[in-house]
């Protein structure tokens, strides 16, 4: 075998197993969110070999704690700051068996905790105040193509307003797409 043709395996051979590593980590996703009950912007970043960490920014519904449950009103809405933590418990397991770990496909355990500032047009309706949920999450992530995200979560909550001095536990439940904007 000539040096030229050994060179050259060992580039393509160095290539494959670079790309293959690549694959197989966890990457930082820029990304735009809507799901049921938000539209966001968010950033997740890996934090360690398992563990994501996810801010985010962006409006959803107010938030009112009425007769000890959280109701969510699409006609008054808030601006929020979110942070998630995630651990991808699946991840390594989906990369040995070969299955897709593109954009941080994997399943996850989670814990939300999410900060509404008061209604932002509600001009006579002065029930909506500011509010702190925090909610434990089992959830899946899953890449649906290139730069789409798809997200699912269930979960409990916990939510106090600041305002009233009120507070409630609730279901936790979130289905989403997200555009991945960089990486």
């Amino acid at each position: 075998m000539n040096l030229k043709k050994l060179v050259s395996a060992s580039v393509v051979l160095f290539s494959v197993a670079f790309s293959f590593g690549q694959e197989q980590s966890l990457q930082s996703l820029g990304k735009v969110s809507a799901n049921l009950t938000s539209l966001s912007i968010d950033y997740q970043f890996p934090i360690s070999e398992s563990w994501v960490m996810e801010p985010k920014v962006g409006i959803a519904p107010a938030h009112q704690i009425s007769d000890g449950k959280m109701e969510l009103s699409y006609k008054y809405n808030s601006i929020f700051v979110a942070n998630e933590f995630r651990y991808l418990y699946s991840f390594a397991k989906r990369a040995k068996l070969g299955r897709d770990t593109k954009l941080n496909s994997a399943s996850y355990l989670g814990l939300k905790t999410r900060y509404n500032f008061g209604a932002f047009n509600n001009e006579r309706n002065t029930s909506y105040g500011n509010t702190l949920n925090l909610a434990g999450v089992w959830g899946l992530q899953r890449n649906l193509d290139s730069n789409f995200l798809f997200n699912f979560h269930a979960g409990l909550g916990w939510v106090r307003d600041f305002d009233f001095k009120k507070s409630a536990v609730y279901p936790e439940l979130g289905i989403g797409f997200s555009y991945v904007l960089f990486k």
